[in-house]
């Protein structure tokens, strides 16, 4: 026979169907195109040293709240004196743990003077050293700048002008169902490598990115998530399907996430400046049993915005900024789109037979580390629709 009797039935079937057996075949220069288009900007990331702090079973790898991080200053500085290098060296270490050499990931150029974009998977372990070796242009020492960790992202900053930009396409602009090819060069030097799938879905993660189905792994975690014609939908990064903050240990799932870049640019600026950006907490624990509408209040812990701000057990919230709260869930999702720092205005019904009031502004919190790391018994999807992002968030 001319084929194999189990690919000759799926041809004659695609015939009957109308699809064109030929359709993957034609697919492969338009792959090629898009590498090819992107390869130049698709950068490599190695880092060494730093501290991996001692986990405990419940752990994630993050461990705690990192610190903001703003850019050294590149001026060279005088030499200390004998007295002050003996007394750092006399400094005992703070965090417990064993310096780890972590290897390679993946990187994008953000601007042409230098900025790169990498997964926060890639600093774990805070390193010594981070080195960005791009395509043509030789391998540059990196410094350390700010991070979303909502995102999953984080900025360096390398010396070097003149570097290949990609475009980043809107993420309203992304179609459920459109080609998505992740790169990665943790492995590849000539050119990079290749996974290939679909968006599945739009507007995860509280609105901060898209889910994919193509590979993704720590192979290539902070590589770029392209299209056809080699435009930038995101950033591969770990995260959680709840929104939390996750390991690697959902690589292999079959679900992976793309942070979107395009509609980020003023926070983009801020972690430029160093600026750790986290998720927004309101604080409140909110009754389960209540199904809507609206969110109805139990306890509002004291170090919370939502205390500070006269919120108590048995308020029901109405709206936040206007939108409508169908119920706790969907009020957490209303909260979570939003970034420590961030102002929201509520509706509150205080008592059954008072009339609803406005509350606020509330400037809202950083979450706590605790709200913030993976808690596998508590995922779920982070689903609900949202409204139109406020500009800049």
């Amino acid at each position: 026979m001319a084929c194999l009797f189990a690919a000759c039935t799926a041809t004659d079937a695609g015939a009957q169907r109308g699809v064109d057996p030929d359709e993957f075949v034609r697919l492969e220069p338009v792959l090629q195109a898009a590498l090819q288009q992107a390869a130049p900007f698709v950068v490599t990331v190695e880092t060494f040293g730093g501290t991996r702090r001692v986990l405990g079973n419940d752990e994630d790898i993050d461990g705690s709240p990192p610190p903001r991080r703003p850019l050294p200053d590149l001026k060279p500085k005088p030499r200390p004196d004998e007295d002050e290098e003996d007394k750092k060296k006399k400094l005992p270490l703070v965090a417990p743990g064993f310096q780890q050499s972590q290897g390679r990931t993946t990187g994008v150029v953000l601007t042409a003077d230098g900025w790169v974009l990498v997964s926060r998977f890639a600093l774990n372990f805070d390193p010594t050293t981070i080195l960005i070796t791009v395509p043509g242009r030789g391998t540059f020492h990196a410094l350390r700048a700010g991070e979303d960790t909502s995102r999953g992202i984080a900025l360096v900053k390398i010396e070097a002008a003149d570097l290949p930009v990609p475009q980043f396409v809107p993420p309203d602009e992304a179609r459920v169902g459109q080609w998505a090819f992740v790169l990665g060069r943790t492995f590849a030097a000539d050119e990079p490598t290749v996974h290939i799938g679909i968006v599945s879905a739009r507007r995860r993660q509280f609105g901060r990115a898209l889910q994919i189905d193509a590979y993704t792994s720590p192979a290539n975690y902070g590589g770029p998530v392209v299209d056809v014609r080699g435009r930038v939908l995101g950033i591969a990064v770990p995260l959680s399907p709840s929104g939390r903050n996750a390991g690697v240990e959902w690589y292999d799932s079959g679900i992976g996430f793309a942070t979107t870049i395009a509609d980020i640019g003023a926070l983009l600026d801020r972690m430029k400046e160093g600026q750790v950006l986290q998720r927004g907490w309101l604080g409140v624990q909110l009754a389960q049993s209540h199904l809507g509408p609206g969110a109805k209040i139990v306890s509002t812990p004291k170090d919370g915005a939502a205390a500070k701000a006269g919120l108590r057990k048995g308020d029901v919230i109405l709206a936040v900024d206007g939108v409508e709260v169908m119920n706790g869930p969907h009020f957490q999702m209303l909260v979570s789109s939003r970034l420590g720092g961030d102002v929201v205005t509520l509706v509150v019904k205080k008592d059954e037979a008072a009339a609803p009031e406005q509350v606020g502004p509330i400037a809202l919190l950083d979450a706590p580390w605790s709200e913030q790391k993976q808690a596998k018994d508590a995922e779920q999807p982070a689903s609900f629709s949202l409204p139109e992002k406020p500009e800049g968030r």
